[in-house]
């Protein structure tokens, strides 16, 4: 119930931010990142086909220019703390909940892999693939 509150919240969120009126949905649940380093962790789900939420998200911040990145485009983000829209990855130890808003011309279904990116060091700080039917 709690996570439906917090799903909930977040697509409140993300209307007001983009000053669009959002759909109701219920959230797809497609896992945790993969081979995480540098402390990122979080539950990652879509709320609808231009946001992408991660309950519980963290990063040690510990290293330089890392983004969102869904297949090589930065991807903006809101926290629950903070609306202004960001690109640069900061330090999310405590955890804190993100929803990821999708640039103009992309949705979930175009995407096939969204990683927490150093693009100074060109690796993968964590990542998870889509699924194909999304």
């Amino acid at each position: 119930m709690a996570l439906k509150l917090v799903c909930a919240l977040a697509v409140c969120l993300v209307s007001v931010t983009v000053g669009q009126q959002a759909e109701q949905y219920d959230p797809v649940y497609l896992g945790r990142f993969e081979q995480p380093i540098h402390a990122v962790a979080g539950d990652i789900f879509i709320l609808d086909e231009k946001s992408i939420y991660i309950q519980d998200f963290s990063h040690d911040g510990q290293a330089p220019d890392v983004f969102f990145w869904a297949d090589g485009e930065i991807i903006p983000y809101i926290t629950r703390t903070n609306l202004e829209p960001r690109t640069k990855l900061e330090r999310f130890i405590p955890r804190e909940d993100v929803v990821l808003m999708l640039p103009d011309g992309m949705t979930v279904f175009d995407i096939r892999q969204l990683s927490v990116w150093c693009r100074a060091f060109g690796i993968s700080f964590g990542h998870i693939n889509l699924p194909k039917f999304v």
